[in-house]
């Protein structure tokens, strides 16, 4: 027998479609918006037979176009060092303790989110000062930017690390004055301990956690995502292990999060050989481009700049080679893939914009190809990047986030010219916005207060020249993200055939003083008209 699809009316204190004025209800049926308008007016529908009133302000579902849901997965079974839980090194010694305690002789210790700056007084532990707190046990600590982390000695040497290995291509082992291992591993170097979607071979030294923990693992991390208003992410690296863990989730009811996955470039030739195209999948799993990197992190001090950073001769890391980049730039583009390629610092996003010309003079088609971060610009990049039509995601809360550090490694002049939302929207170049969490925090109320007021908590200015107002800074995490991974005929606004994907919340964000923006709070949050959180 024949059955109608349930139509609900949604009624709330005001709805911002973002596809025209406010409105006060929307009817909402098999998981799209239907109608929105009045509410005795859409009380009007013959098929309406549910009600839902919340007393809040709705917004479309906040979009982050560039985290690490996965990554999140695997950390929240380990050590979590956030600086908000270890502010001092002391309460970072008493966790690392506490968890060696309760691991078996010979497994690792491994902790995330670690920030120097923020939790041993910008000072960054080396394997002598971890040896002095677990010496008995591998420890791996990864900084809060991901691309480089400390081992202990034991950890070197159960990754079968020492003075005489080689730096991988790529990455660097640190070394003091004598040659000798000071524990720290950049870029590849990590990427190979823990990092499957990027290591030679495909194995890293770390075993990855059981799957069936790794989703208990990714329930907790769409929960925190969740509570902060967030219903669409894009993994932005994505390998074998997170492609399985994401459909296993999918499969069993549990992917409560729409997530579009960009492929590490590694296993480009064995998408393509596969058959396997951008957009497969649906409205809960779908493949969104390749992810490829040129240089390191902008928080972590080891992009690629023009100028050194401040007080040093120190440029940054190039992290691939300058001919396999354009190698790499041509396959994927020519193959018709969108290309999402990392890069922070000025002198490596003029590299990748090479690639992308010369790719282009060669014949391969026009893509929507994304820079990931594109840190420091100047007037030449954005010209070039406009010119080329890429999609630009810049950090949303970096500014606010990192912001005393950022000084410390670039200088106010350059700050002005970095996480340009400003220069970047102003020159019709399209923007999405991004937290890299766990690089940054993932709130994006978190961001609109930093974009809008590029300053840190306790008021020092961060490149003021690149606020922007409310209303632009809600776009970034709602039309902008989606257009960044091609699902703006979907995401993005409450309009009718979209999907019905909000989130509501305490107050109205356009009418709050922007001070207090990362104040507001999250009441609920809907994915396909269900709701996934509610506020206690």
């Amino acid at each position: 027998m024949y059955r109608h699809t349930p139509v609900t009316l949604v009624r709330a204190t005001s709805i911002y479609t973002l596809d025209g004025p406010p409105v006060e209800a929307m009817l909402v049926s098999g998981g799209r918006v239907l109608a929105t308008g009045s509410a005795a007016q859409l009380r009007e529908h013959p098929g309406c037979t549910d009600e839902v009133v919340l007393e809040g302000t709705v917004l479309p579902g906040f979009n982050d176009a560039h985290a690490h849901p996965t990554m999140t997965a695997e950390n929240l079974l380990h050590v979590d060092l956030s600086p908000d839980l270890v502010p001092s090194q002391q309460a970072l010694v008493a966790r690392l303790q506490e968890a060696a305690l309760n691991t078996p002789p010979g497994e690792w210790v491994r902790g995330s989110r670690y920030d120097h700056e923020k939790s041993s007084d910008g000072e960054v532990l080396d394997r002598a000062a971890l040896d002095s707190f677990v010496p008995d046990r591998p420890v791996l600590l990864i900084h809060v930017a991901a691309h480089w982390g400390v081992l202990n000695s034991a950890g070197l040497e159960a990754a079968g690390l020492s003075a005489e290995t080689p730096d991988p291509p790529g990455g660097s082992l640190g070394r003091d004055a004598n040659g000798q291992l000071t524990g720290v591993v950049y870029e590849q170097a990590l990427f190979d301990l823990a990092y499957s979607s990027l290591a030679r071979g495909g194995r890293t030294v770390l075993p990855a956690s059981p799957q069936a923990a790794r989703i208990e693992g990714l329930e907790r991390a769409l929960q925190m995502f969740h509570a902060a208003g967030i219903t669409s992410m894009c993994d932005a690296l994505c390998g074998p292990e997170d492609l399985e863990l994401l459909q296993a989730a999918r499969r069993e009811g549990r992917l409560t999060m729409r997530v579009s996955a960009v492929v590490a470039h590694p296993h480009f030739d064995a998408m393509v050989a596969a058959g396997v195209m951008d957009g497969l999948g649906d409205e809960w799993l779908r493949l969104a481009g390749v992810k490829a990197f040129v240089d390191g992190a902008c928080a972590g001090g080891n992009c690629l700049v023009d100028e050194p950073f401040e007080g040093t001769d120190d440029h940054g890391m190039q992290v691939v080679d300058t001919q396999a980049l354009a190698d790499l730039v041509a396959k994927v583009t020519a193959h018709g893939t969108v290309l999402a390629v990392h890069a922070n610092g000025d002198r490596a996003i003029r590299l990748l914009l090479d690639a992308h010309e010369s790719a282009r003079q060669h014949g391969a088609p026009p893509g929507r190809h994304r820079i990931e971060h594109c840190s420091i610009i100047d007037e030449d990049i954005v010209r070039r990047i406009r010119d080329l039509g890429l999609v630009v995601v810049p950090f949303g809360s970096y500014a606010r986030f990192h912001g005393g550090k950022l000084v410390g490694y670039y200088g106010h002049e350059r700050l002005e010219r970095m996480f340009a939302h400003r220069t970047l929207l102003d020159a019709g170049v399209p923007v999405a916005g991004s937290s890299d969490y766990p690089c940054g925090p993932f709130e994006p109320l978190v961001a609109f207060a930093s974009c809008v007021e590029r300053r840190t908590p306790d008021g020092q200015p961060i490149g003021l020249s690149q606020r922007i107002s409310v209303e632009e800074a809600v776009h970034l995490y709602t039309t902008g993200a989606a257009y960044a991974t091609g699902e703006e005929d979907r995401k993005g606004t409450l309009a009718p055939g979209m999907l019905a994907d909000w989130v509501e919340l305490d107050q109205d964000p356009f009418a709050v003083d922007p001070a207090q923006l990362a104040e507001v709070s999250v009441r609920s949050t809907w994915v396909g008209g269900k709701m996934v959180f509610h506020s206690s």
